[in-house]
């Protein structure tokens, strides 16, 4: 359902906020995340074919690059995220902010009708390599500053607290500033930051 102008101008109005996301990233918001009453299987992962539902970049890295830049093998895939509905559809992402931002745009919750899904990575490869989905809810997330990823996000999934301090402690010296985060965390600091944030949620939400 497309917003009002005056619901997509309140969107644009939350999104001016970014400049503090360094600062709210350290704080727990105590608004908890929508109960997941429910289960949706993840869907089969369209790689070949699938672009993105929020940015429309391709899921799987470009084996030539895109705008005469290049990138490692698997430096897509290892920040895919999915959003899988109850009646067999499903949205990708090729990063994780772009499902937690499509999410806040489209007002979509993680529940009974609708589950979201995020490609762990494995923390003891360097760069990060992409392990399998993870329910997002599941998900620990690590956001680094000096983190490398499609849509300059800095955010990464892994499969639990421990392998999220893993990730950190083999990045010593690296990672540059760091946050540690749960799903409730994220969900309540969205939208997130990442590259045209603004003009994409002015499409997503109809302004545009």
């Amino acid at each position: 359902m497309r917003k009002t102008r005056r619901e997509a101008l309140k969107v644009l109005g939350a999104a001016a906020g970014l400049a503090a996301f360094g600062e709210a990233l350290g704080q727990s918001v105590p608004v908890p995340a929508p109960i997941a009453t429910g289960k949706v299987p993840p869907a089969k992962i369209p790689w070949d074919t699938g672009h993105c539902s929020f940015c429309r970049m391709p899921i799987r890295t470009p084996p030539g690059g895109m705008k005469g830049k290049k990138f490692p093998p698997g430096f897509f895939e290892r920040t895919y995220a999915q959003i899988a509905f109850k009646n067999g559809k499903a949205l990708h992402f090729e990063s994780i902010a772009c499902l937690f931002n499509y999410a806040y745009a489209h007002q979509i919750e993680d529940g009974a009708d609708a589950s979201f899904y995020v490609m762990a990575v494995d923390p003891d490869a360097m760069p990060c390599k992409p392990l399998g989905l993870v329910p997002a809810r599941d998900a620990t997330y690590v956001f680094g500053q000096n983190l490398k990823t499609t849509m300059k996000a800095h955010l990464v999934a892994t499969r639990s607290p421990a392998d999220a301090a893993r990730l950190v402690r083999k990045r010593a010296g690296k990672i540059g500033r760091f946050h540690i985060l749960s799903f409730s965390e994220l969900w309540d600091l969205k939208p997130l930051p990442e590259v045209n944030l603004v003009p994409l949620l002015a499409k997503h939400t109809g302004l545009l």
